[in-house]
């Protein structure tokens, strides 16, 4: 039980680095920066971030969410994509070990799920920060979730991986066009149809069913409560006017669906 612990010690030091690292690739994609630019910095001032500024969480908390030299406000979305990646990764952890899968089929499926979290943690970020969802982390994984299905090491074989990026695609597709014909509005970007075939490549069609119920549960809860918010204050036309992210709520109804498949399925059927 203490090596097992340990082990989880340790893991989630790793998982900590590696939302931090997520937060930079992300950042550097929606600023069009190369990855190999010099070492992290401040966006608004360009300084270089030391190595003790640089800890993930705590170095956030410590600075009391601010640059040490310019003293301008470092977005939450840091530390909140570093405690994510640490739960979800940690979470994958778990969960893989009590599927009790032998080796190296555990390490297959999780090496295939933690590239799928980790494409959909970078997705949230850049969906949240710029309203944009880089195709390296959606459309491109598509065809790597269906080698990953044909090789069997997801939980889904191949052809439930090939109807599920289908029908992940297709249904946003038609429920856009739909939307624009009854609106003449733009309502769902093509960014979240390719997240959406990505999470059918990945987890087959009744994930692609599950993610867009809950994800459309929680917007429009989310949504009715900005409306809300903002009809008490002067900026109600503005958020007439403002769009909300729909990536993240994707992301949130897939995580549901991984970890809780069979609770959701007994509760709706």
């Amino acid at each position: 039980m203490e090596i097992y612990l340990l082990g989880l010690i340790l893991l989630g030091l790793f998982f900590l680095c590696w939302g931090s690292f997520l937060n930079v690739v992300a950042f550097r994609i929606v600023q069009d920066l190369p990855f190999f630019r010099k070492r992290s910095h401040c966006p608004k001032c360009d300084y270089q971030i030391v190595f003790y500024d640089n800890i993930p969480i705590l170095s956030w908390i410590l600075l009391r969410g601010k640059c040490r030299k310019c003293k301008e406000p470092i977005s939450i979305l840091y530390p909140f994509i570093e405690l994510l990646t640490l739960v979800l990764m940690l979470s994958l952890t778990i969960h893989t070990i009590n599927l009790g899968l032998n080796y190296p089929q555990n390490i297959f499926y999780f090496i295939s799920y933690f590239i799928f979290f980790s494409a959909l943690i970078v997705a949230t970020r850049t969906d949240l920060q710029a309203m944009v969802i880089p195709q390296l982390f959606s459309l491109w994984l598509v065809p790597v979730g269906l080698l990953y299905s044909y090789l069997g090491f997801l939980k889904i074989n191949f052809y439930q991986s090939l109807i599920g990026a289908l029908f992940g695609y297709s249904i946003l597709w038609v429920t856009a066009k739909l939307f624009k014909f009854f609106t003449k509005k733009d309502g769902i970007g093509v960014g979240d149809m390719e997240l959406l075939c990505m999470i059918g490549a990945f987890l087959g069609p009744i994930a692609v069913w599950f993610s867009l119920l809950i994800a459309s549960l929680t917007g429009t809860l989310i949504g009715a409560i900005f409306l809300y918010f903002f009809s008490k204050t002067n900026n109600y036309c503005y958020s007439k006017r403002a769009k909300i992210p729909f990536g993240p709520f994707l992301a949130l109804g897939t995580i549901l669906f991984f970890f809780f498949e069979n609770f959701l399925i007994r509760l709706f059927f």
